[in-house]
């Protein structure tokens, strides 16, 4: 039984991390030489790296289940000090550098030529830049419309879709929560969200990301719980199996089945935070994920939501450069992850250091602070530590 008031599990870090790199690998990918060349050269490999796009599952989830460990502990089902109040620190958290990054990719369009006009690459589906689609951009509401979501600064949208999760976890999910039983609630969500799916229409709104959403807050009660039900092993073997069907399926019809793969992945993850969190939280470590709570994991974790935000338009910028050269695409897409990614992490990291880490909550100055210092962010016990992390904002 947690008798504490604030939970951490320090290898949720080092994941966000990874999962940050997941994307920056995926895009490497995707933006190397004219659209789609990278795929016909190296369509095994693209076949695995193209799976990248499933960080964003990660970070749907991780962000509902650690909103919701501190609920769970309250007891009350409802936020400590209000909606207003947790609404404030998610814009202080989010916003800063969700504005830097955007400020940031305007100037080098407008700067670089390179970056205005059409070029049969992947970076034509961010411009022209219009007045709507910077102003869906202010707004956090590009995810909207299809002729918005990918411009400017394409995985900007998934920050979009994150924040508007935020009221929806207040208003809707929290009520839902405390009137019915939270399986139910997990299950009709996903399934009713999933309609666009099956329709074919409004499919890149992406709702069911709301359902990933709540399956992280699932998690969360799991973690907290006295014991972990029985079925949870049974549940993983299930959703381990449902994997393995839908990128069966999505190899045989060649086509990306990408709304549900997201799912059953948002569900193998939720899973493993019940499992690893409930474990964590008694006492029990959890080997395999040790690795994600090193210091340079940490750390990773740390700057994880300046890489999302800078990777991209540095990475269509490098395509752009290298394009003349004339490099085979093996070795074009050999340099865009060895040397324009590493590159575009290290801005990341300049920029972490210039705008978000002035808008760090208390634990992630914590971790900061330790990681400077060589030790692990604190000595004490996982279920007497803080966390309050979100998506790849941390």
């Amino acid at each position: 039984m947690v008798t504490a008031n604030r939970i951490e599990i320090s290898w949720l870090d080092g994941l966000r991390g990874t999962a940050a790199l997941v994307v920056v690998a995926f895009h490497a990918f995707l933006f190397t030489g004219r659209t789609g060349d990278a795929a016909a050269a190296m369509p095994v490999w693209g076949a695995i790296v193209g799976q990248g796009y499933l960080g964003v599952p990660v970070f749907i989830v991780l962000s509902g289940y650690v909103l919701m460990l501190p609920v769970v502990r309250g007891g009350a089902g409802t936020f400590r000090n209000g909606i207003a109040d947790f609404l404030k620190r998610r814009a202080r958290r989010i916003l800063p550098p969700y504005f830097a990054a955007l400020l940031f990719s305007l100037a080098l369009i407008a700067a670089v030529p390179l970056l205005q006009s059409p070029s049969g690459t992947q970076w034509d589906s961010k411009i022209p830049i219009d007045l709507p689609s910077v102003l869906s951009h202010v707004f956090l509401l590009q995810d909207l419309s299809p002729q918005w979501i990918e411009k400017i600064n394409g995985p900007m949208w998934s920050v979009a879709v994150e924040w508007q999760i935020y009221f929806l976890m207040p208003l809707v999910l929290l009520p839902l929560w405390r009137r019915m039983p939270h399986v139910v609630v997990v299950a009709a969500i996903t399934a009713v969200l999933l309609v666009p799916a099956f329709v074919g229409y409004g499919a890149y709104l992406h709702p069911w990301l709301v359902g990933l959403f709540a399956m992280g807050m699932f998690a969360a009660e799991l973690t907290l719980s006295e014991r972990l039900p029985r079925w949870l092993p049974w549940g993983a073997g299930a959703t381990g199996l449902a994997a393995v069907a839908v990128f069966v399926a999505s190899a045989l019809r060649g086509t990306d089945l990408l709304p549900f793969k997201e799912v059953v992945a948002g569900g193998l993850i939720a899973l493993l935070l019940a499992w690893g969190g409930w474990r964590e939280v008694n006492g029990r470590r959890v080997r395999p994920l040790r690795v994600f709570a090193t210091r340079p994991m940490l750390y990773l974790g740390l700057i994880s939501y300046s890489i999302y935000l800078f990777h991209s338009p540095l990475l269509g910028l490098a395509n752009l450069v290298l394009l003349p050269l004339g490099l085979p695409t093996v070795v074009q897409y050999l340099v865009m992850t060895f040397v324009a990614a590493p590159l575009a992490v290290a801005v990341a990291w300049g920029m972490f250091h210039l705008v978000e880490r002035h808008f760090l909550n208390r634990r992630q100055s914590r971790v900061e602070a330790a990681v400077h210092h060589e030790q692990t962010p604190s000595s004490a016990p996982a279920h007497v530590r803080s966390s309050r992390q979100a998506g790849p904002a941390a």
